[in-house]
This record gives C-alpha cells, structure tokens and sequence, in this order.
C-alpha cells in the first residue's frame, strides 16, 4: 500500500477541549472501560475567505478558507522560514486541488507539493508521475475535491517545536458532509542557519480500502519502485501496539510528557484523542480505569491481530499487562487501522 505522507502541524484544544475521550462507565470500579476518539461533528459554516496571491492570514480553529491560491502564486511559492504551518498546508490544498493540479501543464500541482515534501516522507522521493498515481487513490479524492476547509482546532507544537499536528475538515459542497484531515509537519534544516515547517504525512478519514497502486511502466520506474518499498516499511500492528504502550509506560522519558505526545501522533483523524494536547491526554492517564497504561510491569502482545475489515484495512491487537503483584493480566485491546500505509489507533478497550 502506497503512503502520501507529509508534514504536519499540532493542535492545541480550547480549555475545554472538543475532542475527549469518554468511556463507557464512569467509575473506577469498571470492569470493562471503552474509549472511543471519534471526530467531533463539525461547527456551522462561516463564509470563506476570499483567495490572495499572498499566503492567508493566521487561521485559528474554526476559521475557513475559500478558493485556492491562483497559478501565478504557486508557480513560484516555495517553503520559507517564516511560513508558518497553516501557510504550508494552504499551499499543499491549492497545489493538490482538482483546478491546479493538471494546469498550466500535466501534473503542476505535484510539483508543487512536492516542493514541500519533508525528506523524511518517502513521497519526496518519487517522481510527479508516481506522485500523481498517490493521489488517484480514493482516500485521497477528498484533498482534490475541496470547495472549503477549516481548521478544526488550533495547531499544536511538540518534540519543542520541531513537529506540529494540525487537523482540518474538508468538503465539497456546502451540503456534503465534512470529512478530517490530519497533517503532520516538521521542521528542516535551512541552509544551516534556521528551519522551515515541510509536511511529513497527511492521513485521510477514511482507512484504506486495501487495494494496490500500480506502478507503471516508465524511464523513472526503477525510481518509483524505491519509492513504492520504502512507502510499505510500515510498523504492523503489533510494533505500533508495543511502542505507544512502552512510551504511555515511561510518560517522562526522555522529556516530560513524551509518551503522550507519542500517543496522540498516532491517532487516526476520526479518533477524538488526536485532538488533545499531552498536558490534556495525561490528565485521562491519572483516571483509576487508565492508571495500569502507565503502571504495568509485564506485557505480552499477540503476535498476528485480528481482522475486522475483509479488506485488512481494519484490524484489533490486544495487548496483555499486569503490574508486580496481580494476580490477573489485564486486556487492553486496541483497534487500528490504515491510513495512507500506516496504522493509527482508532480505538482501545480495557478489561480487567
């Protein structure tokens, strides 16, 4: 499975935040805890924001943007300094919207965005042609499609500002329904005197539907067929059970909240989780039916997960944990599921 993976910029939540995590009994004594992070349904619509030959004004959650940029701007736009991340990826939406991207030539709007692919994202390796192929995958569709979007929460700074999430609603007309876009941005080394934000992975709503992406016949193919390998080398289920759960077991380590922020990078867009800011995450940590996620002493993970899509893109892991002095493993079972090649977490269930 083929991964258009970018860069993305962190959120920060309102006081209060919009996505938490709720569990299915409220009281310590639980027996059986369920938390679903699903995303918050969007807000009414404000009107959009007329379109500028310069990068939009600084966009808080909720806000919107209109069309995209035109020709002329992205012709010549490349990632700077003092973009900030809501500017990279409202470059990334006009270069890969259905308007720019095959005009003024076949496969401009790729160029574009490649132009702001980090080096980490196996993408930045391939070819326009390739790139093209990416985005003819359906999750894809809705990034091409957009008439508006929004950010949906403010941009969170982690890893001290060298990684920011951001999460946007898109859709195509005002009466389609709205669907989430998470972007995952880094900072890069510029000319050895300062860094800009590029996009290390965009993931899409919906999982993956299983299909292959065919890599034709072409002069860059043996390119492309690097490009194709490294975008599978994909944690599987089980490692990415494992590290979230060694990292929530060390919260601190190597630097205050890490394991929350370890948690939240690999939140799937539907999951409401993926909203939270650690200090917010590690106050559900301190919940009696949460506590044996940062306290267990033993833990054993199955070693093949179990399917709930035909098509693999759905799966569940369990993940078995007890402290020094239980007498009983406790099950912690997680849903996961696919997104531009790479497991998130949708869900998990504790029982006891």
């Amino acid at each position: 499975m083929l991964a258009l993976q970018l860069a993305l910029a962190a959120f920060v939540p309102p006081a209060r935040p919009a996505a938490s995590i709720s569990s299915r009994h409220a009281s310590a004594a639980a027996s059986d805890v369920r938390i679903h992070w699903r995303v918050a349904s969007a807000a009414a619509a404000t009107p959009p924001l007329a379109a500028s030959r310069a990068p939009p004004p600084q966009m808080r959650s909720g806000s919107q943007a209109g069309p995209p940029h035109d020709v002329a701007f992205l012709e010549s736009v490349k990632p700077t300094p003092n973009m900030e991340p809501h500017e990279v990826i409202a470059v990334m939406m006009s270069a890969l919207h259905k308007s720019n991207l095959d005009r003024p030539r076949a496969r401009f709007g790729c160029e574009v965005a490649l132009r702001f692919l980090a080096p980490t994202n196996p993408a930045s390796r391939a070819s326009t042609q390739l790139f093209a192929q990416y985005l003819n995958q359906p999750w894809y569709q809705c990034l091409l499609d957009w008439s508006e979007y929004r950010m949906d929460g403010e941009v969170a700074i982690l890893r001290d500002g060298k990684e920011a999430y951001q999460q946007i609603a898109v859709r195509s007309s005002p009466e389609a329904p709205w669907t989430s876009i998470r972007w995952i941005l880094v900072r890069v080394p510029f000319y050895g005197s300062s860094d800009q934000w590029m996009v290390e992975a965009v993931f899409a709503q919906e999982p993956d539907d299983g299909s292959d992406l065919l890599v034709g016949a072409a002069p860059s193919a043996q390119e492309d067929a690097r490009a194709l390998a490294l975008l599978n080398e994909q944690e599987q289920p089980r490692e990415l059970v494992m590290k979230i759960m060694k990292a929530i077991r060390h919260l601190d380590e190597p630097y205050p909240l890490h394991g929350c922020e370890v948690a939240i990078r690999y939140c799937a867009p539907n999951n409401r989780a993926s909203r939270l800011s650690p200090q917010a995450f590690a106050q559900y940590l301190r919940e009696p039916w949460y506590r044996i996620m940062a306290e267990w002493d033993e833990i054993e993970i199955e070693d093949e997960p179990e399917l709930l899509r035909k098509d693999g893109s759905v799966v569940q892991q369990d993940a078995l944990v007890k402290r020094k002095g239980d007498d009983s493993w406790t099950v912690v079972n997680w849903q996961l599921s696919r997104h531009s090649g790479r497991w998130l977490t949708d869900a998990l269930t504790i029982t006891e």
